[in-house]
């Protein structure tokens, strides 16, 4: 049972059950028994949509949805105007999901993407009439790939998701030893002497480090692709990556990111029970091609499959909560270390 509630919201657990039983309901109405072709189809989407939204958390906006997908599903078994009424309700509804899912990314799990490909469907039904068909199929892609994107980026180091979705953590060892925390320390000195010059970005970026994303944020990081493919992990002077807290013309060096070069091999020890190495569980797509993290219930969208990043350890310059080597920093930390900066 807890395999089967894999990838699954909690909040979200009777809306799949409504799911599945749609079709068990759908068959014992005799109107739509008795309904063909088209007509029995579009019904039963709009009637499937219906009993979902009213299994989904109850809100003012989830019961009127339920609603009006209910009451479309009978205009369509009578033969009435359903079409423009559809494609208006699941527009709303699809932009909805896109912008709620960029703030809450659990709300992209299984059932949420489910529902939105229902809709998604009965959108280019819907649309058929009224645009050309190369106007429909590019209302598809561009809702269909807002809901890649949205289920794909609910994490990154600078992402919203700060409980670390997909996140492998090594566990922690016995207590450390006096020359353990002295290596830690050392490392971490080193780190930030030899990275002192990257204080400014522009040398940064002339050492050839470029930005794995937008370039403003509390956590921006800047990846080397030379140094992925040299060989040396742990050189305090060629750090796989850096983390910039980018506001305005403004960038300020947090620290650096440390990756070892292959998938499953480990990270040479530091010394210190608190500088464990961690990877990241990421969903690769080949259509459209791109990656991002697993959900916070640990599974990936559909069409999609898992793979493990290698190893990383952060070793950070600021003097945060945790210490040089937190897995990450807090953005209200941040921002309340840039307040207090000159």
């Amino acid at each position: 049972m807890r395999d089967f509630w894999l990838g699954i919201a909690p909040d979200h657990r009777v809306g799949l059950l409504c799911l599945l039983a749609a079709p068990l309901l759908l068959v014992q109405l005799r109107a739509w028994r008795a309904a063909t072709g088209e007509v029995r189809w579009c019904s039963g989407l709009l009637g499937t949509l219906a009993l979902v939204h009213l299994g989904l958390p109850w809100t003012s906006g989830s019961v009127l949805s339920a609603g009006l997908f209910g009451w479309l599903a009978v205009r369509c078994l009578a033969g009435r105007s359903w079409r423009v009424q559809s494609g208006l309700l699941v527009t709303a509804l699809l932009l909805l999901f896109v912008a709620v899912s960029g703030v809450r990314p659990a709300t992209a799990d299984q059932v949420g993407l489910t529902v939105a490909a229902l809709e998604l469907a009965l959108l280019s039904i819907s649309c058929r009439r009224a645009l050309s068909r190369v106007g429909t199929v590019a209302l598809v892609l561009v809702f269909g790939t807002a809901m890649w994107v949205v289920s794909l980026a609910g994490h990154d180091h600078d992402g919203v998701d700060r409980i670390q979705a997909g996140t492998i953590q090594r566990p922690a060892g016995p207590a450390a030893t006096a020359v353990e925390r002295a290596a830690a320390r050392d490392l971490a000195a080193q780190v930030r002497a030899a990275t002192a010059r990257y204080a400014d970005l522009a040398a940064a970026e002339a050492d050839g480090y470029r930005a794995t994303g937008p370039r403003t944020g509390l956590q921006v990081h800047f990846e080397h692709k030379g140094h992925q493919r040299d060989g040396r992990v742990l050189d305090p002077a060629a750090p796989e990556q850096l983390v910039y807290a980018v506001r305005g013309d403004r960038a300020r060096l947090l620290g650096v990111v440390f990756q070892v070069p292959v998938a499953g091999a480990a990270g040479p020890a530091i010394g210190d029970a608190g500088t464990r190495w961690h990877a990241h569980d990421v969903c690769v797509s080949l259509l459209p091609p791109g990656f991002g993290a697993v959900s916070p219930f640990g599974s990936c969208p559909g069409l999609t499959f898992a793979t493990t990043l290698p190893e990383m350890i952060h070793v950070w310059v600021v003097d945060p909560p945790g210490g040089a080597y937190a897995t990450h920093l807090d953005d209200a930390w941040i921002e309340a270390w840039i307040r207090a900066q000159p």
